[in-house]
Formats: structure tokens, C-alpha cells, sequence
């Protein structure tokens, strides 16, 4: 016999509400006999069994439901645009957009180079007018330039397919590009002008509504001298260009306009070891404050950059007093370097690069060492260039980053610690406990007992029992009485051995220790917070290994420091030489971080390290380091 039975579930709504999910049936065939055998709990199992899934069903429905009113909501977001209408998106993140124009303003002309995605390309061509012009004539003349109103005739220098540019930045993450092709439609354009205008526009292909036809990324510089990051180009914009000084070019409008905005501009970092101030300037400020003996020449060899790396670190080091706790400190060290502002924000140039002497940016790095965290920092500034009365500063510390401004009525910046859960790191010795088998005094003692209750058990047994009893209480008198004097010859036995646990326990402490000791800016004071974990005899071994194998440099000449140490695997743990004295081999991720003129670097550094260690009763010490290999990642 057959039962169909149907279900109509519900599933519970916001405030107790119940709404109908669908329709569910179920067919169940039972034979008369089968439901006579059938008692009423067997039944109930039955049920409880077969609703189970029924109940399952009902609350994926439900979801169903919901998903089925999303799905019309989103397609009509989605068909119901018009393919004209322009994207919302974030003014961040042109790198990622499928079209892309690079904008160069010189002495007498405009530069555009642009790359069109294959999908985009008859977006760019503009329609055939009866002078029969070829299809490439044709090719990127809807991009518009104006100067102060008049539109710039172009001459197509460059058209090709080519592969695409991949543009990355720290943002580049954050924003996935859109679907675009590998390839792409490379346009290169000159709009020559005469004179100096005051406004330059910039027009992409529009719709009839002033909407872009296509999204197009953007990055605009004016005499070398970085304009915009990567942004967006979604309607006609206005440069505004500044002849005498092309650092103060600027858009119309604000959303278009780089990171460093400043022509001079400080960073003053507060870490455990070290006050570090950091300053970007120009070349062309520098000159004004002190003789650089540059005579005429607009280009710059690379002996003339290294005199004035050696003067510039001179005179910086002198000027922009800093006071720690109080007392005036003079810079432990001065490092100068080339440096230059694009896109990608900062990045060192190397000396031999050919050098611009009007647009040529540096960058100083003054590190003043200290033993704690200061509880204050005051710092007067010293250095304005002309009609520049504000100078940017970012005050950081562990806790992170604080912009604020100098004013030249009023030159000081002071910084207070207010770190409430701040712990100064420091090293510490390395404690573990360690587990191994019995000692051998006790093994001794447990095998005599055991013979005196063998010996006890033989009194009221049969002969044969009782020879059986004697006969096993003598075996393991003797076993007892040869147990004690074996004990300096296993020393395995009778010496506690790290497990897996303790192994993995020693090895992460000692890295502690080595993280924080690498903090320290001077020998000296590395070799000090070595002494809880490295005896003296290896300090000077264990700290130039460490300097050798563990340091990771910033591209401003800085060490970076460990943030966090994960992924540790001991891969053996072996003894060597002496009985407390064993030899470990291990690997490990550290994910360091270090900031330099306003950015901060962070990057993963996996490890492969050799450690000797040795055993001090709960105390373990490093007594040589070897580091195999350091892989950044990514």
C-alpha cells in the first residue's frame, strides 16, 4: 500500500512571523503486515527520521525565496543600465581600469599616450567624414586637448598593438581590474601649443549627456614633475599649470592630485631604539640655503650628486634641532639619497641616472638611537622655501601615524607618549621545562618492590607456584641490583629530553630574543641584550650572523623590524657533543614592517636556520646561529 503525504513548511521571519516556503511531497510505500509489527515508538522514530530531511528542504527553500527576489534586482541593475552610462567608482585605482592615457605637458607641446582595450576600441574612432582617412588616422582623435579655450590639432606619432602595461601599487589590491584584454591599441599623440597657458583641459569620448563612454585611467605630469596618482579621467578636466615652478601644477579639480603634495615635507618617527626624522626636499631649495658650486649646468653627473649628498648631509645635519626628554641630541647617523615622486609613490633613484638639476628630489634619513621609548620629542623647524609658510609633518609611533603642520609663526612640533599599554620589548632568558623517562634510582626501587611482593606471594602457593613466585622475585632482584649502576652509561634515560612541544618552545623563545634584539642600532647594545640568552664567548658570533642573515633593509637604507613570527616548523632537534648540547634545524616565516618618508613597507621573509643550542637546567642558550636562507615572499 502506498501513502503520499504533502508537507507545506514554513520558516520562522523577522518577529516571530511564519511565511510558506513551498510545496514538499513524499511518498512512502507500507505493506498491512509491515504496519501491525510497527509499535507507536518505532513509528515515532520513523518520523523523526523521515522529517529530518523534509525539514532541511524547507529551510533551503526559504532561502530560495529570498534568493528568488534578488535575482530580478539585480538583474535589473544590471540590463536595466544604459551601456552609456558612466561607472561609479572610486577616484583610487585608475591602474586598474582597461583604458589608460598618460598626459605629459612640456615647453611647447602635450605628450598623450594611449592605451585602448580591444573591447573599447570603436569607442576611440571617430566615424568616417568622406576624406577618406584611414582607420588609424581616425584612431584616437575623440580625446580632446584645449589650451586656454583654443582645441590643439594632434599628430599621431605611434599606433600599434601591444601588450599592456601592468601598472601596480599598494591600492592595486584593494581594486580588482575590470575584465580587460592582454592587449592593447597603443596611441601615441602630440598637440603642439604656442606660448604659456594658463589652463589646459583634457577631454575624453563623451556621450551626448557629458557621461564617458568608457572608464579610462589617467596619471598627468608637468616638466617631469608628477601632477596626479593614478586616478581617473570621467570627464573634461583643467590643468592648471605653473610655468615658473611645475611643482605647484594642480588640477581643477582636487580629486585629481598626488600624495606628495608638498615640496618640502617631514616625518618623524618615534620607535624602541631609535628617534628617526626624515625629511624630502628639492635640489633647487637646497641651493638657495647653501653654495653647491652647480654653475650653469641644467644636468648632473654622478660625481656632482655624491658632493652634493656629502653637503646636503652636512647642513641637514646641523639645522632642524630635536630634543629627547629634554636634552638636545645631535644625529648618531645622516644617510642622503635620490629619490623621486610618481604614481607608484616614492621610489630611490640611483646616483648614476642622469639628474635633473630644476626637478631633482632628495630625500635625508637623521637617526637619533635611544635606549626607551621617549616620553617626549620636540623638534623646531628651521627650513622654508620661498612662499612656502606651512611645511606637512607626520608624527608616528607604535600606536601609528598623526599628520600635522609647522607653521613659519610658529616652527615648533612636539610629540608626548600617551601609550598606555606600551611594553618596552626586551630580552629575556629562555625557560622551558623538560619531560624524558624515569630516572634510574627510581627504576631500582620499583623492581625491589616488585621482587619483595613476588617473594611475599610465594608463602601460601604450591611448590610449583612457589619456585614459579621465587624464581621471578630473583630476576627482578637482580635486574634491581644492576639497574643503579647503569645509570651514567645511558644517559637517555636519565636525562630529560625536549619532546616536540619543548623543542618548539625553545626554538620560538630564542627568535623572541633575536627579533628583539635586533632593535638595537649599535654593537654594543646588541651584544647587551644578547647576555639572557647567548653566553659570552658566541655574542660576537651570534650578532654578526644575525646582522649577516636576518637584517632586511628598507629602500631608504633603514632595517626593518619583525612585527610577528608565525609558521615555525623544527625540523630536527638532534644532540651534539655533550649530552645538554644539541643541534636544531628549523624554519619560519617573519613578517616585517619599516616606514620610510610617509610610506609603510611590509613584507613576509620565510627562513631556514641551523641553531646550537645548549641546556642549562631550565635554561636554554643559542650558542651559534647559521641562517641557510631568506626567501621574501611574493
Amino acid at each position: 500500500m502506498t501513502f503520499n503525504i504533502w508537507f507545506w513548511p514554513v520558516s520562522t521571519g523577522k518577529a516571530g512571523r511564519t511565511r510558506p516556503c513551498g510545496l514538499v511531497t513524499s511518498s512512502m510505500e507500507l505493506t498491512i503486515p509491515m504496519i501491525v509489527r510497527v509499535g507507536s515508538s518505532r513509528m515515532t522514530w520513523i518520523r523523526m527520521v523521515s522529517m529530518r530531511p523534509l525539514r532541511f528542504i524547507s529551510k533551503q527553500c526559504a532561502r530560495g525565496i529570498v534568493g528568488l527576489f534578488r535575482v530580478p534586482v539585480l538583474a535589473g541593475l544590471v540590463f536595466g543600465a544604459s551601456p552609456v552610462a558612466a561607472d561609479l567608482v572610486s577616484p583610487y585605482g585608475g591602474e586598474t581600469a582597461p583604458n589608460f592615457v598618460e598626459l605629459s605637458v612640456e615647453d611647447d607641446h602635450v605628450r598623450a599616450t594611449l592605451e585602448i582595450d580591444l573591447s573599447d576600441y570603436p569607442i576611440f574612432v571617430v566615424p568616417e567624414d568622406g576624406s577618406n582617412t584611414s582607420l588609424a588616422e581616425r584612431t584616437g582623435q575623440n580625446f580632446h586637448i584645449l589650451a586656454d579655450g583654443e582645441e590643439l590639432q594632434s599628430t599621431t606619432q605611434t599606433i600599434d598593438v601591444r601588450p599592456r602595461v601592468l601598472r601596480q601599487t599598494a591600492a592595486s589590491t584593494l581594486v580588482a581590474p575590470r575584465p580587460r584584454s592582454e592587449k592593447v591599441v597603443f596611441v601615441d599623440m602630440v598637440f603642439p601649443f604656442q606660448g604659456k597657458p594658463e589652463r589646459i583641459t583634457f577631454t575624453p569620448p563623451l556621450n551626448p549627456d557629458g557621461l564617458p563612454l568608457a572608464s579610462i585611467g589617467v596619471v598627468a605630469e608637468h616638466m617631469d614633475v608628477p601632477v596626479t596618482d593614478y586616478r581617473y579621467l570621467s570627464q573634461a578636466e583643467t590643468m592648471l599649470p605653473d610655468w615658473g615652478d611645475p611643482w605647484f601644477t594642480k588640477f581643477e579639480n582636487p580629486n585629481l592630485t598626488r600624495h606628495h603634495k608638498s615640496p618640502m615635507m617631514s616625518f618623524l618617527a618615534m620607535e624602541p631604539r631609535v628617534v628617526r626624522h626624515e625629511i624630502i626636499f628639492r635640489l633647487k631649495d637646497l641651493e638657495k640655503w647653501t653654495n653647491l658650486g652647480l654653475g650653469e649646468a641644467e644636468r648632473l653627473t654622478a660625481d656632482q650628486v655624491a658632493d652634493i649628498k656629502a653637503t646636503a648631509s652636512k647642513f641637514f645635519s646641523e639645522r632642524n634641532p630635536i630634543t629627547i626628554d629634554g636634552a638636545q641630541v645631535k644625529p648618531d647617523t645622516v644617510q642622503v639619497s635620490r629619490i623621486e615622486v610618481g604614481a607608484e609613490g616614492l621610489r630611490l633613484i640611483p646616483d648614476q641616472a642622469e639628474a635633473n638639476r630644476n626637478t631633482m628630489l632628495m630625500g635625508v634619513v637623521l637617526s637619533y638611537p635611544t635606549t626607551i621609548l621617549p616620553a617626549r620629542v620636540d623638534m623646531t623647524w628651521e627650513l622654508f622655501p620661498d612662499g612656502l609658510e606651512i611645511i606637512p609633518v607626520t608624527l608616528s609611533d607604535p600606536a601609528g601615524a598623526v599628520p600635522s603642520q609647522i607653521y613659519q609663526s610658529d616652527p615648533s612640533v612636539s610629540w608626548n607618549n600617551h601609550l598606555t599599554t606600551w611594553q618596552d620589548p626586551r630580552t629575556a632568558p629562555v625557560i622551558v621545562k623538560t619531560a624524558g623517562l624515569a630516572q634510574a634510582p627510581l627504576i631500582t626501587i620499583g623492581l625491589g618492590l616488585l621482587a619483595l611482593v613476588c617473594a611475599g606471594l610465594a608463602g601460601n602457593r604450591t611448590a610449583r607456584q612457589r619456585y614459579v613466585a621465587l624464581g621471578i622475585a630473583g630476576a627482578l632482584g637482580v635486574a634491581a641490583a644492576f639497574a643503579y649502576p647503569i645509570k651514567h652509561s645511558l644517559p637517555m634515560m636519565t636525562e630529560p629530553q625536549p619532546d616536540e612541544v619543548a623543542s618548539h618552545q625553545v626554538i620560538e623563545g630564542l627568535l623572541t630574543n633575536i627579533s628583539t634584539a635586533m632593535l638595537e642600532t649599535q654593537n654594543d647594545k646588541v651584544t647587551a641584550a644578547l647576555e639572557p640568552f647567548v653566553e659570552e664567548g658566541n655574542r660576537d658570533d651570534v650578532r654578526a650572523e644575525m646582522r649577516r642573515g636576518l637584517s632586511v633593509t628598507l629602500p631608504s637604507g633603514a632595517l626593518a623590524r619583525v612585527e610577528d613570527i608565525s609558521d615555525l616548523n623544527v625540523e630536527s632537534f638532534l644532540p651534539e657533543g655533550g649530552k645538554n648540547q644539541h643541534q636544531v634545524l628549523a624554519n619560519w616565516t617573519a613578517r616585517v614592517s619599516g616606514g620610510h618618508w610617509g610610506h609603510l613597507h611590509r613584507r613576509a621573509v620565510f627562513y631556514r636556520g641551523m641553531f646550537n643550542v645548549s641546556r642549562h637546567g631550565e635554561r636554554w642558550k643559542l650558542d651559534g646561529l647559521t641562517i641557510l636562507s631568506a626567501k621574501t615572499e611574493g
